[in-house]
């Protein structure tokens, strides 16, 4: 059953099928993007109801939106980066 997205965080749990206090633990650096990001098996993930995270400092995501019916009716985009 799919819970409510309280924020990014959920909204990546959600989307990765994780338990939502699990995704903290794969925090990027904090405060070296402009929103939150996660680093989970090789990839870095970004929740966001407008544009994706960019990095304060000199590393470049190479964001890609992913389609998620669910989270996208919530208001929420998905992006992923390798």
């Amino acid at each position: 059953m799919e819970k409510a997205i309280k924020n990014k965080r959920d909204a990546i749990a959600q989307h990765l099928m994780l338990d939502y206090s699990e995704v903290e633990d794969y925090r990027y650096h904090y405060g070296h993007t402009t929103q939150p990001v996660y680093a989970i098996d090789d990839a870095y993930y970004c929740a966001t109801k407008t544009s994706p995270a960019k990095h304060r400092y000199d590393m470049e995501f190479n964001w890609v939106e992913i389609a998620d019916e669910f989270l996208n009716k919530n208001g929420y985009k998905i992006y992923k980066s390798k």
